[in-house]
């Protein structure tokens, strides 16, 4: 009788209807299974992107923090001529940050003295680097270029700084610059491990402002030689712009969402890769799954009758039309559960909403992850802006606060002070206490400023060294020099021993100038103007507060 009934007209016709509507279903779950691919391709490529820049920020903080620990361990050239223990010596600075790979002493004519792995069979000559020769003219570390190590054979990127030359003193065997040579492979095997997804078969990449690949995790057997650029599609994806996304394939051929990032300092682009298939595998198997459920379905209904297919399977269908136009939506989902239906389109009803729940469960831990993503990026900004030994707003934080409280000051004609101040002979302070106690020192003193209970938008930096500086918008040059009094007391009251000092304590010296800025003048002027102050203070016995300031600064 079902024979008769679909070779009927009618019958015909309930085909008919029931072919029109599953159509539009299916075609709203092709759609729907299509915009979630993109959907993915589009948040992995996203996450990437911000892995990358992720990444540059952990690459700059290394890079400062290497450069720190070159500027401890640079004291006196004499420390480092002891051949006996100038490996040793350069091995425990080396030990003390993973980011080192090898540390070398470099002599007066360029020669390699020691290194951190020993002294080397072979003569070495590093004098013709360039970061060797600036290391030489420069007073602070210099990054230079990645090089193909001379020692190794590996590529690094170095960073130097010059050991202070004792007075008299010009032979050509002088330690005369320490080096650190930057491990690039290890950086790109931390950068592929900060995901922690390995399903997205992560890679990472390092690749220099001229087109070189310096590093990659995991490692390439056909990766382009480091000494020469590459024109692969991906390198030159990479370095398009300064930071963005693409689907690009990588060196093996593989179809990849890649990221990336410029660093700020050395012009280097670091790149974190997932494998697009790993990422859309998931949401296409689901997809099928739904589809097959549904063709099942439809299958099964296409064989009842005109009442049945009007009770039980066109009003259930509608319904779940409606659901997946509300998943699509993103509306609440219809009640589901109160229709009769038969047992094909339960299932499917129920896989329906397997995948509703699925997916606003993906979209939860989504949400999720993007706000403890935001978490991290916020502290990694608020680190980037504090001086890590004090905890004081450190030279950028500064920088940027002088240039606000300037234009403000201009927009509104008011006057902006400044305070520099510079611990009296804090160089002898160290030499006969210690390095150890000279940190504690410049930490009290940065206690002895925090706790001043200035004014909420006042601001207290550490700019480097022993020098600190006080931001006082809206506050003329007598209150600066007021205020600039009330520090030098605390100071005093701190009685810190010092006997390498006339006074016998820990004294400042300290510039109070106050400008009101006119015209194009930028904070320069106010930073000459108390960087004079300080000096004038310091010809005139130390310990004192000298004041410089004009009433307009044009």
């Amino acid at each position: 009788m079902a024979q008769t009934f679909f070779r009927s007209g009618l019958g015909r016709l309930v085909l008919a209807l029931m072919l029109v509507a599953v159509a539009p279903a299916l075609l709203l779950l092709a759609h729907l299974g299509g915009e979630s691919r993109r959907d993915a391709e589009q948040r992995a490529a996203l996450h990437q992107q911000q892995e990358a820049a992720a990444a540059v920020r952990l690459f700059e903080e290394m890079l400062a923090s290497v450069g720190r620990t070159l500027e401890v361990g640079v004291t006196d050239a004499a420390e480092w001529a002891d051949g006996a223990v100038c490996a040793p010596r350069a091995a425990k600075l080396a030990a003390a940050h993973p980011f080192i790979l090898r540390l070398v002493v470099v002599a007066e004519d360029g020669r390699v003295l020691c290194t951190s792995e020993g002294v080397p069979t072979a003569a070495v000559n590093l004098g013709d680097r360039p970061v060797v020769r600036r290391a030489l003219r420069s007073g602070g570390p210099v990054i230079g270029s990645p090089v193909v190590s001379r020692l190794s054979g590996e590529v690094v990127l170095p960073i130097a700084v010059a050991i202070p030359r004792p007075p008299g003193t010009g032979r050509a065997d002088r330690p005369a610059v320490l080096s650190a040579s930057l491990d690039l492979p290890w950086l790109a095997r931390i950068v592929r491990t900060m995901d922690g997804d390995e399903d997205l078969d992560p890679f990472a990449l390092i690749v220099g402002g001229n087109g070189r690949v310096l590093a990659a995790a995991p490692a390439i057997p056909d990766l382009p030689p480091a000494d020469r650029p590459s024109d692969h599609p991906l390198v030159t994806t990479v370095l398009s712009a300064p930071v963005g996304w693409a689907r690009v394939a990588d060196f093996a051929g593989r179809d990849r969402l890649v990221g990336f990032a410029h660093t700020h300092s050395t012009g280097l682009a670091i790149a974190v890769a997932a494998d697009r298939e790993a990422v859309v595998r998931p949401i296409e198997r689901e997809f099928l799954i739904v589809l097959g459920l549904m063709a099942a379905a439809a299958a099964a209904g296409l064989g009842l009758a005109l009442a049945v297919a009007r009770v039980r399977i066109g009003r259930p269908l509608l319904a779940l039309v409606g659901a997946a136009e509300a998943v699509r939506d993103g509306a609440p989902l219809p009640p589901l559960a109160d229709l009769p239906t038969v047992g094909e389109i339960a299932t499917l009803r129920r896989a329906f909403a397997q995948m509703a729940d699925e997916i606003a469960r993906r979209e939860k831990r989504l949400a999720e992850a993007n706000r403890e993503l935001a978490a991290m990026n916020e502290e990694l900004s608020r680190l980037a802006e504090r001086d890590a030994l004090t905890g004081l707003a450190n030279r950028r934080a500064f920088d940027a606060a002088l240039a606000a409280a300037w234009n403000r000051a201009r927009r509104e004609g008011l006057p902006v002070a400044l305070l520099i101040l510079d611990i009296d002979h804090f160089k002898q302070f160290n030499d006969r206490y210690g390095h150890l106690e000279g940190d504690a020192c410049l930490t009290r003193v940065a206690a002895a400023l925090a706790g001043l209970k200035l004014r909420p938008y006042d601001l207290v930096a550490r700019l480097g060294g022993e020098e600190f500086a006080v931001l006082l918008p809206d506050i003329d040059l007598a209150g600066a020099v007021a205020v600039g009094e009330r520090i030098r007391a605390a100071l005093h009251d701190l009685m810190l021993l010092h006997e390498g000092s006339p006074y016998g304590i820990v004294t400042a010296s300290i510039g109070a100038a106050s400008l009101v800025p006119i015209g194009p003048a930028d904070p320069r002027v106010l930073l000459a103007a108390a960087d004079r102050a300080l000096y004038a203070a310091k010809r005139g016995g130390r310990d004192q507060v000298s004041a410089a300031g004009y009433a307009a600064a044009a």
